[in-house]
């Protein structure tokens, strides 16, 4: 029973570097992700996988993420990188920061390749960040604060790379590890209500809505 309590407080902390933010023309380029055990963030248990993306590398992606089109067409076939990523993920739920967006291109990628329905449970620690600050829990000098670097600023976290997968699931796990110390503080049973705040309350999103706050 013991065991079987701790392994439904896991999640897996999820972060998607993309060729852009257009849905339908662009693609997933890599994919990180670290386990987390309630507040422990387990290091050990990585998934890190660079793709050979279903789109055209624009110019911009390749001054961002510093792979270029000749290198990503040497990483191997989509299709057993995404079955790993599932076998990894499991039924746990995921987090992220604006967790949709990762979402949308990875249930897109994974239905074309593989034909399979990937419907998460999800938490989203930019939504569970805006719910601390409005409770008086974070400073509101951080009200504004949107982006991945700016929110780990918040917490005094130290950003001392981003736009690459792994390392930006890395501060997200950093970030929802903070928020869930401070949920802790008034919430005795976090698990389910952590889950229920931090929810994405979009199924979809618009081309741009999140362009100044989420780098691709």
């Amino acid at each position: 029973m013991e065991s079987k309590i701790l392994h439904q407080k896991e999640f897996v902390v999820v972060d998607t570097e993309l060729t852009g933010l257009n849905e339908k023309e662009d693609s997933i380029i890599s994919i990180g992700a670290i386990l987390m055990r309630e507040r422990s963030i387990l290091v050990g248990d990585i998934f890190y996988r660079i793709l050979n993306p279903q789109s055209k590398l624009k110019g911009e992606s390749v001054l961002i993420h510093e792979l270029t089109s000749t290198e990503l067409e040497k990483c191997p076939d989509t299709k057993p990188i995404l079955r790993e990523f599932l076998d990894f993920v499991k039924n746990r739920p995921v987090v992220g920061h604006f967790i949709e967006i990762d979402l949308n291109f990875l249930k897109r990628q994974i239905k074309k390749s593989l034909n399979i329905k990937f419907e998460p449970e999800a938490i989203d620690t930019y939504i569970i960040f805006k719910w601390l600050i409005e409770r008086g829990l974070i400073s509101e000098k951080f009200k504004g604060a949107k982006s991945l670097s700016e929110i780990a600023e918040a917490f005094n976290i130290k950003v001392d790379s981003l736009h690459d997968s792994l390392s930006d699931a890395f501060i997200t796990a950093q970030i929802f590890q903070r928020e869930i110390a401070l949920i802790q503080k008034i919430q005795l049973s976090w698990f389910d209500f952590i889950k229920k705040i931090g929810k994405p309350h979009v199924s979809g999103y618009m081309f741009g809505q999140y362009e100044k706050n989420y780098q691709f």
